[in-house]
């Protein structure tokens, strides 16, 4: 061992397998290869294209974990929807806002989000059109759910009452049997 500034490093190079006559030598586990071990070629030379193949293959199962993920928060800003109620009151306002606003940040940062899944660190740029246009359309089914909550608390312009402001608004009569 040979101190280094401070520091101690452990010398294994008496470990490694110097071939027949290498005397003490601690054999290679089965399935190492110690050229691809210290960065080299290995015995077989289609493992680059192997690897850039595996790495796109992630690439795109994460792009599909990426695009449905908006999707997992439907439920939970249903359920808090659901709990505000619909009534207009300042928390059923934020809720409904908060349902509006953050699909439409999603999908103003669609290029952000997948910028870094369609550029790989080496390989080639990948087409994530599909990924993207899923992404896109959950992000618009949770502006829909925003536009219904706001319909049925009442804070949309439906009848011609609401734009016209000569025109009485519209009365219901109750019936009951």
């Amino acid at each position: 061992m040979a101190p280094t500034h401070g520091r101690v490093y452990a010398d294994l190079s008496p470990l490694v397998a110097k071939g027949k006559g290498g005397g003490r030598a601690v054999k290679e586990p089965a399935g190492f290869d110690l050229q691809a071990a210290l960065g080299g070629a290995g015995p077989s030379a289609g493992g680059h294209a192997r690897n850039d193949a595996a790495d796109a293959e992630l690439r795109v199962k994460k792009a599909w974990e990426v695009a449905i993920s908006p999707g997992k928060s439907l439920p939970m800003q249903a359920f808090m929807a659901w709990m505000s109620g619909t009534g207009v009151s300042i928390f059923s306002i934020l809720i409904t806002g908060m349902i509006l606003m953050s699909p439409l940040r999603a999908i103003m940062s669609v290029q952000q989000t997948f910028a870094g899944i369609e550029r790989g660190a080496k390989s080639a740029r990948l087409d994530l059109t599909m990924q993207k246009a899923v992404f896109v359309a959950i992000n618009v089914a949770g502006i829909l759910f925003g536009v219904y909550r706001l319909s049925i608390m009442g804070l949309l312009p439906t009848t011609t009452s609401d734009w016209l402001a000569f025109l009485p608004p519209k009365t219901y009569t109750e019936h009951s049997e």
